[in-house]
């Protein structure tokens, strides 16, 4: 792990242009995916389930049949588990959710903006080392809370051609029949653009790959797309408080993810470092397999503490590296919150251990990477919604206001839009 002792920002905005570059280096490769699914379809699709997947399925066997979602068993304590969490999440994102709103103005005309569910939407699963199922509730709870009439899932298939049963049986308790047995680049395609066996979308969330990643920039403007997703990332800050031991469990939860994660610890405190590091070596070599390995890589790519003499100063380089994630462990954590313009999601105090984040305390854990969190925020009820304008306005605005609005025309430029509003004005003469 790098420890940096005051870094300028520019070595800070160095580090995370690096961790930019994958795209970089795939993207041509993925543009030469899509564009094939785009143009040729379910055979370009056939074609690249059997060169990168577990299993070579083609045609419709990549659809999940409705005996294979009843027939998915699962044990009475994640069903159990998973009822609570759908519970939890579905209890915050309902305070998400937008009305539709109505105005009158003076002179008697009025404009609203109707809120509309986007009509069908496409939830990314990975699957590989883990299961994500959580992520499938993360993404349908939202969805459904604002009434999108067709959710349809995507995952890559085992060796067998089958899916966790996990995701199988949260598709059964959502009402989701539309399953696709499908991974990677060209499975976003897919979405994107439809085949002879599947749908397209309006609209793909999930997080997944790099791969994934790139397809999903490729594909939007025809698509609608929640993000462009990077590795995971934490950012935990902390003063002479904060326990060694909590700062470095949490630095390897993040880690465990992958070999790409990212794990950074701020300080003041010297001492604090020099102990955080010494229960990382410990805390890892404790892990099992293969949890440990992956730590142990993602550590040594991309972990990072940072020494820094005042906390005031380091809301820099936090709004620098707009974390997805962001530990406040500080004694007094509310201190520092007002200042931070950019983090995906904010965790305050040593008992707010991000993993509670990730399984449901309340808030998405689908959340902006790599830096976007200067620009973008976390899944939400809104990423299922669009917002449609209307206006009607009355004779009295017209010949009241008339001319307020031909002279803003004329003054861009556009004689005709001025036109157009005065001849309403003279033919009510």
């Amino acid at each position: 792990m790098r420890v940096l002792v005051e870094p300028t920002k520019g070595q800070i905005f160095k580090i995370l242009e690096e961790r930019k570059t994958n795209f970089l280096n795939i993207e041509e490769n993925v543009r030469l995916i899509v564009e094939n699914v785009r143009k040729n379809g379910q055979s370009a699709l056939d074609e690249y389930i059997s060169k990168y997947e577990k299993c070579a399925l083609k045609g419709e066997q990549i659809l999940v049949r409705q005996e294979e979602l009843e027939s998915a068993k699962v044990e009475p304590e994640f069903e159990e588990a998973c009822e609570k969490l759908i519970e939890r999440l579905e209890a915050f994102h309902s305070m998400q959710l937008e009305r539709s709103v109505w105005s009158l103005t003076k002179n008697g005309s009025f404009t609203a903006q109707l809120v509309r569910p986007i009509e069908s939407v496409a939830i990314y699963v990975p699957s590989g080392k883990k299961v994500y199922f959580t992520t499938l509730l993360m993404c349908a709870i939202p969805a459904k809370i604002t009434g999108v009439e067709r959710i349809v899932v995507a995952s890559p298939a085992d060796e067998e051609g089958k899916l966790s049963p996990y995701v199988l049986h949260l598709c059964r308790r959502l009402g989701v029949k539309e399953v696709y047995k499908m991974g990677g680049a060209h499975a976003i395609a897919a979405l994107a653009y439809g085949t002879d066996v599947v749908k397209k979308v309006d609209k793909i969330v999930g997080p997944g790959n790099a791969y994934v990643s790139c397809a999903k920039k490729l594909v939007f403007g025809d698509c609608g797309i929640d993000s462009v997703a990077g590795p995971t990332e934490l950012l935990i800050v902390a003063d002479e408080t904060a326990d060694p031991k909590l700062v470095a469990i949490d630095m390897l939860a993040q880690a465990e993810h992958d070999e790409m994660a990212m794990s950074v610890l701020l300080t003041n405190d010297e001492d604090l470092l020099d102990r955080t590091l010494e229960e990382l070596a410990k805390q890892l070599n404790e892990l099992s397999e293969p949890n440990r390995s992956i730590a142990q890589v993602s550590l040594e790519r991309n972990g990072l503490s940072i020494l820094t003499k005042d906390l005031n100063n380091a809301i820099e380089f936090v709004n620098l590296f707009a974390p997805e994630h962001l530990e406040l462990f500080l004694e007094d954590p509310f201190s520092l919150l007002p200042k931070v313009k950019n983090a995906g999601s904010v965790f305050l105090g040593s008992w707010s251990a991000e993993a509670l984040g990730d399984y449901g305390i309340g808030p998405n854990h689908v959340l902006p990477t790599s830096t976007s969190a200067r620009f973008s925020s976390g899944l939400s009820v809104q990423d299922f919604l669009k917002r449609i304008f209307v206006t009607r306005v009355s004779e009295e605005e017209v010949l009241k206001e008339g001319r307020f609005y031909s002279t803003l025309a004329r003054l861009e430029g556009f004689e005709a839009h001025a036109r157009s509003i005065e001849v309403r004005m003279e033919g009510s003469r």
